[in-house]
């Protein structure tokens, strides 16, 4: 398996092609980009769109690529009416209204498997309600429930740093080996964060 990582957008949100032979899915596309020559490089066929969750900075490219690749987007069930809505997306908290019109599925806790990609999915609210984690392959992409050294914000709306606690003991019970892909910023372990991020030292 390999992770291609494309800091997207005006926030730099963290786009991951995950591809493993000639397998593709996509996590995260907060913005245009040139989806398609990467996709030739394989070359990979496309399989899915995962979402960690709505937030307008990790899905304003959802519908260009579904245009051409008409593949499944999968997303919490409680976030897939965020997607159509500014409000609940936070895109009118920065001045933007991003409305996605792909149709969406929702997601169930537990192992699923897409192609050739065992995934295993986390439901880790507090971010907002539907935040969502993803696990292939012992690689952890944890959205914006956990980044390097900090964790994502809890005061937009749906958000809860009740839940976030809950969900942030969960995920440091992790093998430490674990490799971190965040929403925002650098790759990470758990086992660094154990050691490093102030808010998990404090669970």
């Amino acid at each position: 398996m390999n992770v291609k990582t494309l800091p997207l957008g005006p926030v730099q949100a963290n786009c991951y092609i995950v591809t493993k032979e000639d397998r593709a899915i996509v996590i995260d596309p907060g913005d245009l980009f040139d989806f398609d020559s990467i996709l030739a490089q394989g070359p990979y066929t496309l399989e899915a769109i995962l979402l960690t969750h709505a937030h307008f900075d990790h899905i304003q490219g959802v519908d260009a690529i579904i245009r051409s690749h008409p593949v499944p987007v999968y997303i919490h069930p409680q976030e897939i009416a965020f997607l159509k809505d500014p409000s609940l997306n936070a895109s009118t908290s920065f001045y933007e209204m991003v409305s996605i019109q792909a149709p969406a599925l929702p997601l169930k806790q537990g192992k699923m498997k897409i192609a050739d990609f065992e995934i295993e999915v986390l439901f880790t609210p507090g971010h907002s309600c539907g935040s969502t984690c993803f696990i292939i392959e012992n690689t952890l992409f944890s959205g914006d429930t956990l980044f390097q050294y900090s964790i994502g914000r809890t005061d937009l709306p749906t958000g809860s740093l009740m839940e976030m606690k809950e969900s942030l003991i969960r995920l440091s019970s992790l093998d430490d080996q674990m490799v971190v892909y965040p929403g925002h910023g650098p790759k990470t372990t758990i086992g660094q964060e154990k050691r490093m991020n102030p808010y998990l030292l404090s669970l």
